[in-house]
């Protein structure tokens, strides 16, 4: 009878305690069939867009919106007192367009006949729903670059000479909007501006807010009025404050496409991810940026 018998004490295979003692090299290690994923940023910006024009809608390269210029006192429609029998004075409105060009934007991983048939997984499919979230982060970013063109396309830059943020650049970005007839629905945060909110006195103090559920609930919400998202793909000491209702637009000419094929010389299978697409400020009035430092 063997004087050993088989255990399992812990002690790696390769580990220079391993061997007769505890028999561990033949002891299986279990590789668990699934990929635990990487922290993802939650992306929701998209859901802000004024408006979304699909494949349908453009026919061609571009696609051309013509759009009514703002109003002000040189371009709008204006309405005369007449006196009897008079001439009514001629007067028209201003008109402009705005122009989408959907750029492609692609990604390709290459994987092994070898490794589709030894992986535990669908190494395929899995780097297929990878690039989904890669594409929809892409589209995050260029929406962010869109509100930077739209706030300084505006003047509405709202400078912070302080390191932090103060209720007087929210209020200031909000009177930006208003002074041009649009509503702040939004407020698109960094993570440095969310902790400045948060430390706001006027948010956190209970003795001037009448409660302690500052300190118990998550503080960022909505302040005046205004949806308060927090965005990774914001700078952290940047904000905007927006009319999501014509902040920016999404023309889309080719949704994310994902295909397959197959390279036999090198017996490797492909995952090629396309989209076509452009993002635009849709009315620059819509949106204020205000820098911390």
């Amino acid at each position: 009878m063997p004087s050993n018998i088989l255990g399992t004490d812990g002690a790696d295979f390769a580990s220079s305690t391993a061997g007769s003692s505890t028999m561990s090299s033949l002891v299986p290690r279990r590789l668990l069939p699934e990929v635990i994923n990487a922290v993802r940023k939650k992306l929701v910006l998209r859901g802000l867009a004024a408006r979304v024009f699909g494949p349908g809608a453009i026919p061609g390269r571009t696609l051309v919106v013509p759009m009514q210029s703002e109003l002000t006192a040189n371009n709008s429609m204006r309405v005369s007192q007449v006196s009897e029998a008079g001439e009514i004075p001629l007067t028209q409105s201003a008109f402009e367009n705005l122009t989408f060009t959907p750029v492609k934007y692609g990604a390709r991983v290459a994987v092994t006949r070898e490794l589709q048939e030894d992986a535990m997984l669908d190494v395929a499919a899995y780097h297929a729903e990878l690039a989904g979230y890669e594409f929809a982060d892409n589209t995050e970013s260029l929406i962010v670059s869109a509100l930077d063109t739209a706030s300084s396309g505006a003047s509405h830059d709202v400078a912070n000479s302080n390191a932090t943020l103060t209720l007087t650049d929210i209020t200031e970005a909000m009177q930006n909007l208003e002074a041009d007839n649009y509503e702040p629905t939004h407020m698109v945060i960094g993570v440095a501006v969310a902790n400045d909110i948060r430390l706001i006195d006027s948010f956190n103090e209970a003795d001037k807010t009448g409660t302690t559920s500052a300190v118990t609930h998550r503080l960022i919400g909505t302040i005046y009025g205004m949806k308060v998202i927090v965005s990774n793909n914001v700078s952290s000491v940047l904000a905007y404050v927006i009319d999501a209702r014509h902040a920016f637009a999404i023309a889309e000419k080719r949704p994310i496409t994902i295909e397959r094929y197959s390279d036999y010389a090198r017996d490797t299978g492909y995952v090629v991810v396309t989209q076509r697409i452009a993002v635009n400020a849709w009315r620059n009035n819509a949106v204020s940026e205000i820098t911390t430092t």
